[in-house]
């Protein structure tokens, strides 16, 4: 019974993270289009980590699991990590840089992060089916930078 619950715990989480994916980036550029990047850039980003935050929180405590401190240090780094990717992307947008450049550099740079971090950090080796995601991903990323 336990494993069934944190099964769909855990499948929910993953379709929210999904569904929430780029809706960060989105309000950059909605931002950004609308002129008020400037002005409210920072409070966007704090009330998007914010909320964030407390959604894990919740899910957290609601699961009755407690993070050990190197998992909420770990968490915290990646956080500040995404903080500060998601404010120079702003950065960049408000500075008028046209998105269909901006958004594929980012995810294209993270791809990359995290793939090469795998294989020379970690040594994992890659499949067929890792190096087809690789190649599709860099296919998806080119194919709509040149839309």
């Amino acid at each position: 019974m336990t494993g069934e619950r944190d099964s769909g715990t855990w499948l929910r989480l993953m379709l929210v993270a999904f569904v929430a994916n780029g809706i960060g980036p989105f309000g950059l550029k909605v931002l950004t289009e609308l002129g008020l990047a400037g002005a409210y850039q920072a409070q966007y980003l704090l009330y998007w980590y914010l909320g964030g935050f407390v959604f894990a929180a919740a899910a957290l405590w609601r699961s009755g699991l407690r993070p050990r401190g190197s998992e909420v240090l770990l968490g915290g780094l990646m956080g500040a990590c995404s903080l500060l990717g998601q404010s120079f992307t702003g950065l960049a947008l408000s500075s008028g840089m046209p998105g269909h450049v901006v958004f594929p550099i980012t995810t294209g740079g993270s791809l990359f992060l995290v793939a090469t971090a795998g294989l020379v950090l970690f040594k994992e080796k890659v499949g067929p089916y890792g190096i087809a995601g690789m190649v599709l991903g860099i296919a998806a990323l080119v194919g709509l930078s040149l839309g």
